[in-house]
């Protein structure tokens, strides 16, 4: 029997994790497919730990996965494999010794158990080591050739999470640095150069390179923390390209983290690069996210770029890790075991766009300190009140008129967030954290949310359609990208910019005036005063005409040329600016007004970011008043669907008008709720539910 292939008809998929190698018994296997199977779920994840299953060299103990796959294929489940690879054989660290991953301080990494599996040997192995990467083709390739015909398989699964999750994990030996000399020499062409380019003025030789390993704003450090990333996603790509070698049939994907506001610079987090090689991209979220859900949602949707994409994982119960009575009470892992936030949650990946939604756990670990945690099903894998939930909407998203829904799609917000990777690395090269960069987009992305206002994410390199792209925390970039972005707002684009913009090189070098590179002729100022304490204030106004804008960290005013000043600081130095450049628009402000709605949002900071989208071709398809309620718009083969996501626990009355200019509402078809929506003057008044959406047809 040929591999099934992907079905055409459009909808959502649900399903989780199930098998972790010790979890669950094999006893209940049977059972569990079947009540997966009567509750709606068509999707398994299923864990496949290269340490569990070649059990010595090349020789692999395939049974239980053999046995997952059939049951799935009985039961109309389909398999996706998680491949696992970082999950090293013992018998391979006492073959190659010399392989053993190394920490910044020089210390060797040990086999770990992995606390989610509880299998040994995880991040013990670095494959830079060449044994280890030719043992790990043969893996990969023996696991697709075995499975590619299986009528239960979807697809693979590379790489859990993309992420390194902490710069402990970021490796040191000798096979990376050797690695790193040869991304250098790809880079530089010489060791001069280099010397030249790290002020290094000494170096004579390849062999006098090593890993820089003192932390700070310096261009050695920062081009370190580009090769640990081309080289991640250089292992990413390998991967990928070895399964396709040996299935060419299935698709592969992969999920991250949902946190490059954050993640990049330290621990190679990029969900950008991450989604670039795979066909379906996915995210995790839970509450270690440090950002609310829908955020992440709309990060991933920028990162996938018109791919399909999945919540991956979500939570679907509590959370008893590292709790005790020394520790202030921790709400918030607990939140997840009331049946409410599970549908809301699962509505706000939905309403992001995502075609998919996972758990982590189908039914709880029995092992590890992860036991008992985010399973929709109980311990014994019996059903739960989160479980009746998650079927409700399994029933509901399946049912056939709601075809139409799903072969639609978000329409694109009126504004996109800037993700720059300079300016992260900078930001944690110089402080030890990116605690500043990742508050500024937060905020930002808060703000505008707060004004009912969509806002994707996008990169340098995808602005070019964009109407409207707002960059916190700017302070570093790279030569071609300001170029890039130059030419976008000379060709029509409009920048908004926190203060600083460009103020450092991709080396961290800061030129004698700010204003130079052509960044004074595109924002049609110089440079007046440039503070670069944040311990100053927290937040300081900048007066402008509609009221009271809160910045923050960084201060910077600016002595106008064919700018327009307006806003002003507390002493009257001009700190807002805005200057008509080519057939666009560049403004900046001078300081972090992302940064200071984060920690201190009020009506006039959000007013203000409100504003920047009150201009033809910049205005949202429609508004709400400011509240717990989001609005969202689809469009596509299926329709025009307008979602209303209320993310507070009461009924909220939302009173919904289209953009100026726009058609008014004629007709709002009830697809989930909104039987008692009204139509007035062509403005939609209805009432949402506590932690649950109205989503309408409009017509």
């Amino acid at each position: 029997m040929g591999p099934m292939k992907r079905e055409d008809p459009p909808g959502v998929r649900f399903g989780a994790v199930y098998f972790r190698k010790t979890n669950p018994p094999r006893a209940d296997w049977e059972r569990d497919y079947r009540v997966a199977a009567a509750d709606g779920h068509t999707l398994f994840r299923h864990w496949f730990p290269w340490n569990a299953i070649e059990v010595a060299p090349g020789r692999f103990d395939w049974a239980d996965y053999d046995r997952h796959l059939d049951l799935g294929a009985r039961h109309g489940i389909r398999t996706v494999i998680a491949e696992m690879s970082t999950d090293f054989p013992e018998w391979l660290r006492r073959m190659h010794p010399g392989a053993r991953g190394e920490r910044r301080d020089g210390s060797k990494r040990i086999s770990e158990m992995h606390v989610s599996c509880v299998t040994g040997g995880h991040a013990a192995l670095c494959l830079d080591h060449p044994p280890v990467a030719r043992a790990c083709r043969r893996y990969l390739t023996a696991l697709a050739r075995r499975y590619r015909r299986h009528p239960g398989l979807f697809g693979y699964d590379v790489w859990n999470e993309c992420t390194l999750y902490h710069p402990d994990r970021l490796c040191y030996c000798p096979a990376t640095r050797r690695a790193f000399v040869r991304w250098l020499a790809a880079r530089y062409g010489t060791v001069k150069k280099v010397a030249e380019a790290w002020h290094r003025h000494s170096l004579a030789s390849w062999a006098d390179v090593e890993m820089p390993r003192q932390q700070g704003p310096f261009p050695d450090f920062l081009d370190l923390i580009r090769f640990f990333n081309d080289n991640a996603f250089g292992w990413m790509k390998w991967k990928v390209a070895v399964i396709r070698a040996a299935d060419p049939d299935h698709p592969v994907c992969a999920h991250g983290n949902a946190k490059s506001f954050c993640d990049i610079a330290p621990a190679c987090g990029d969900d950008f690069r991450a989604a670039e090689p795979v066909d379906i991209f996915g995210y995790t979220y839970w509450r270690a996210n440090g950002c609310d859900p829908l955020l992440a949602g709309d990060l991933i949707r920028g990162a996938a770029a018109g791919k399909e994409f999945w919540r991956a994982e979500a939570v679907g119960g509590h959370d008893w890790q590292d709790r005790n009575t020394t520790l202030r009470p921790q709400p918030d892992k607990d939140r997840m075991e009331d049946p409410a936030n599970v549908r809301l949650d699962c509505l706000v990946s939905l309403v992001a766009g995502a075609r998919a939604y996972q758990n982590p756990r189908w039914r709880p670990l029995l092992d590890g300190p992860l036991f008992g945690a985010y399973g929709w099903y109980g311990m014994d894998g019996s059903r739960t009140p989160r479980s009746a939930e998650m079927v409700g909407i399994i029933r509901w998203a399946g049912e056939a008129d709601r075809r139409g829904l799903w072969r639609s799609n978000p329409v694109a917000g009126p504004v996109a967030i800037l993700v720059l990777d300079e300016a992260q690395a900078n930001c944690y090269a110089r402080h030890g954290t990116t605690d500043f960069y990742s508050a500024c987009v937060k905020g930002a992305w808060q703000a505008f949310r707060d004004a009912g206002i969509q806002c994707d994410f996008v990169k340098p390199g995808r602005i070019g359609d964009r109407a409207l792209v707002y960059a916190p925390y700017p302070v570093a970039l790279d030569n071609a990208v300001l170029r890039l972005i130059s030419g976008w707002v000379r060709t029509g684009g409009n920048l908004v910019s926190e203060a600083c913009f460009g103020y450092f090189n991709e080396y961290g070098h800061a030129g004698p005036r700010w204003h130079d590179r052509g960044i004074g002729e595109l924002f049609g100022c110089r440079e007046g005063d440039t503070a670069f304490a944040p311990d100053r204030a927290q937040t300081w106004a900048v007066k402008t005409g509609g009221g009271n804008l809160l910045a923050s960290l960084y201060r910077q005013s600016y002595i106008p040329a064919t700018g327009t000043v307006l806003g002003r600081d507390s002493v009257g130095e001009p700190a807002l600016v805005r200057n008509r450049f080519g057939r666009g628009t560049a403004t900046i402000v001078g300081g972090m007004p992302g940064y200071a709605y984060a920690f201190r949002p009020t009506a006039g900071s959000r007013d203000w970011f409100a504003g920047l989208t009150d201009a033809p071709g910049r205005r949202p398809p429609v508004m709400v008043s400011p509240g717990p309620v989001v609005p969202r718009l689809w469009d596509g083969p299926g329709g025009v669907f307008l979602w209303l996501v209320n993310t507070g626990t009461a009924t909220a009355r939302a009173a919904v008008t289209p953009a100026p200019g726009a058609a008014g509402f004629r007709k709002a078809e009830p697809v989930r709720h909104g039987r008692d929506a009204r139509i007035s003057r062509g403005w939609l008044a209805v009432r949402v539910p506590g932690r649950d959406a109205v989503i309408l047809k409009l017509s």
